[in-house]
């Protein structure tokens, strides 16, 4: 009689092992940032260093190169599938209708939701000039790309290690695996409960969580990347500015409590 559970998780498929050693490293790199900024104090090097432009600029740049860089160097060794992925091979017939009517819909619903929270709650202009509007826009289309690559890829390593244990409809319960890890890595972070506590950063917490289950949603309508990220851009370069503007006395009242 065959075990019931694989010698090791590589038997299943060689990409849970990347994607546990991507999320350890994320619990173990955000935790340890946590304490040191509450150990360097609100007024200490760290804290005033992250705090400044290119404190910000360097935390934005290394989230980005953590959530592309395990996918693309599997991609490279052959190790990730494009099509899982939803990069290739992707259907032009109702296929890609479907993905397209539900991408429409969920952008008309959370552009909705979003805006009413605003008028709701009044701020300032989210944007100090036009180049920072088109600045920050450009930032959050390329964000929204970096994680849904690294859903893509949590995605892709859960439906192999299914599809590898002959579990029936492992696309399916594979896209709802990964979204349980994204969940759980985002849990294992101080920084998560932290910034739910703070006006203009839950929000964002709380629209980048609709936006994982919508684009995963209409990765199993469409199989495509690009639609997820499309409809992932649209959104956060619409909102996220406005939920958030007004809030940074806020943000930094919190972060510089002991």
């Amino acid at each position: 009689m065959p075990p019931l559970l694989p010698a090791n998780l590589a038997d299943l498929s060689p990409l849970l092992p990347w994607v546990l050693a991507s999320l350890l490293c994320y619990v173990l790199a955000a935790n340890g940032l946590w304490l040191a900024v509450r150990r360097s104090g609100p007024q200490g090097r760290l804290s005033r260093g992250l705090r400044s432009q290119p404190g910000e600029l360097l935390l934005w740049l290394t989230r980005v190169l953590w959530l592309i860089l395990p996918g693309y160097a599997a991609l490279l060794l052959g190790l990730l599938s494009p099509r899982l992925m939803g990069l290739s091979q992707i259907e032009l017939g109702w296929t890609l209708g479907r993905g397209l009517i539900f991408a429409a819909g969920a952008l008309a619903l959370l552009l909705v939701a979003g805006l009413s929270v605003r008028r709701a709650h009044p701020t300032s202009p989210p944007y100090l000039t036009f180049s920072h509007g088109v600045a920050l826009t450009t930032l959050l289309v390329m964000e929204a790309g970096a994680l849904q690559w690294q859903w893509a890829f949590y995605r892709s390593a859960a439906i192999e290690a299914l599809a590898a244990a002959a579990a029936p409809a492992p696309v399916y319960w594979g896209t709802w695996l990964a979204v349980g890890l994204l969940t759980m890595q985002g849990a294992l972070s101080a920084w998560l409960w932290h910034d739910l506590r703070i006006p203009g950063r839950a929000e964002r917490r709380l629209l980048r969580a609709a936006l994982l289950g919508a684009t995963s949603v209409l990765y199993l309508l469409s199989r495509n990347f690009w639609l997820a990220w499309a409809l992932h851009g649209a959104v956060t370069a619409i909102l996220e500015p406005r939920v958030a503007a007004g809030s940074d006395r806020a943000q930094k009242k919190a972060v510089d409590s002991p």
